[in-house]
């Protein structure tokens, strides 16, 4: 079922050097494996982007906002819970990076009391562009993370595309039959105010939601505590609604925390304007439907991320997908791609080992793209080691690269799957 026949069945209408500072093996301009949408560096709507920086901010969520600032002339990383510390000094995470295998290995030497005995992290950064940090063991939440060195410039109306942040709760706060899993919404400027129309949600199966969005309220990008960010603060009463905090990358990522974990007023609930779970990650939209099986010939870097895992199971764990050469495994359809996570260590405190070969027994089936809206992937299937789940993707291509991001429901687990890749 496509947005378009939805939203008309329901009647659902709501509405380095400059180049070379990206890290070595993980390149966002150039050469890789597999061609991209388009290889121009400005999207649609936005401002050409800046030249990437040896410093930069980030905003991110795991249900809680972080801030993250990597440095990488000292090749040191610093981070903070701002939700659960505020800017403590006692909440401070201090490390320094280093590459492995395309991700940046962290060595962690100052961290918080919840991090008591852990030294080591990982993050998967394209600096100023967009990054992915996880402070800890695979047993650790993955944190999105969106710059906030400044607020991106968006002229017109630009069209975002996301889909839902799993969250860790038991049960979880993300229910794919009945709560928002993708949709679409636009961004325009008028003076100083952020207005945001044309919001759709869906479930995993396609339907509106149970309890769909309200829409959010115009907001306004300045600079706070964790950088230049968006906030969308709420004017309903009864409940009052959580401020919602976005951030736009230069590049069109885009990033939402919907206030899961605000706690004040007394009885705020989390905004579920876009996505339920802690709150939403996606593109912008491409301009003209993206060529799928070049989509899946790339090869990708990525987190693979089940947040509601229970007994011991991996949280968050480095991944790589797509394989080129004689070797590689035949996908089992023209719009699959093949992949799997990085071995580690074992040991009640494992390390990764990105350096190895990743296992190839994830397969990633897009299906067909939604014919309405460019780059959504909304009958996309998971399948991992013979089981097969019900996902949604919504894919762009950012600076001549692809990025994608998927939600499933791990039907063996009962808990949300989340996969976000790079091209390398």
């Amino acid at each position: 079922m496509t947005i378009e026949q939805a939203l008309i069945n329901r009647r659902l209408r709501l509405a380095a050097g400059a180049g070379l500072i990206l890290l070595a093996l993980l390149p966002w301009t150039g050469c890789s494996g597999g061609g991209s949408q388009n290889s121009n560096s400005t999207q649609q709507g936005l401002a050409p982007p800046p030249p990437p920086s040896q410093i930069n901010s980030y905003l991110g969520t795991s249900g809680n906002i972080w801030s993250t600032k990597i440095n990488h002339t000292a090749n040191q990383i610093n981070g903070e819970d701002t939700t659960l510390h505020g800017t403590q000094l006692a909440g401070a995470i201090v490390g320094t990076v280093s590459n492995a295998g395309g991700f940046e290995q962290l060595s962690l030497t100052t961290v918080p009391q919840e991090l008591t005995g852990q030294d080591i992290g990982f993050a998967l950064e394209i600096p100023g562009r967009m990054a992915m940090v996880r402070y800890g063991d695979l047993f650790h939440p993955l944190v999105p993370l969106v710059p906030t060195d400044s607020c991106t410039t968006i002229n017109g109306t630009v069209t975002y595309e996301y889909v839902t942040i799993p969250d860790a709760a038991t049960p979880p706060k993300w229910l794919p039959d009945s709560d928002s899993t993708y949709g679409t919404f636009q961004v325009s400027i008028d003076n100083s105010a952020w207005n945001f129309s044309g919001i759709t949600q869906f479930t995993l199966t396609g339907a509106a939601p149970a309890n769909p969005g309200t829409g959010l309220p115009a907001g306004f990008c300045g600079i706070g505590s964790n950088g230049y960010a968006v906030t969308a603060a709420s004017s309903a009463t009864d409940p009052p609604v959580a401020t919602v905090t976005m951030g736009f990358g230069p590049s069109g990522f885009f990033l939402e925390d919907n206030g899961s974990s605000q706690a004040t007023p007394v009885g705020v609930v989390p905004s579920n304007a876009l996505g339920a779970g802690v709150g939403a990650i996606g593109v912008v939209q491409p301009s003209s439907p993206l060529s799928t099986s070049d989509v899946v010939k790339a090869t990708y870097l990525g987190f693979y991320y089940e947040p509601g895992i229970r007994g011991g199971g991996a949280v968050t764990q480095l991944a790589s997908f797509g394989c080129t050469g004689a070797n590689c495994p035949l996908p089992p359809s023209p719009t699959a791609i093949i992949g799997g996570v990085f071995p580690n260590t074992g040991g009640s405190s494992p390390v990764d080992e990105p350096t190895q070969p990743a296992g190839q027994n994830v397969t990633v089936d897009l299906g067909t793209q939604d014919p309405s809206n460019n780059g959504l992937y909304p009958s996309a299937t998971v399948m991992v080691s013979g089981a097969s789940f019900p996902a949604a993707a919504v894919v762009g291509s950012l600076e001549g690269k692809y990025a994608f991001f998927l939600i499933a429901e791990d039907t063996v687990n009962n808990v949300p799957l989340a996969i976000y890749l790079f091209q390398r």
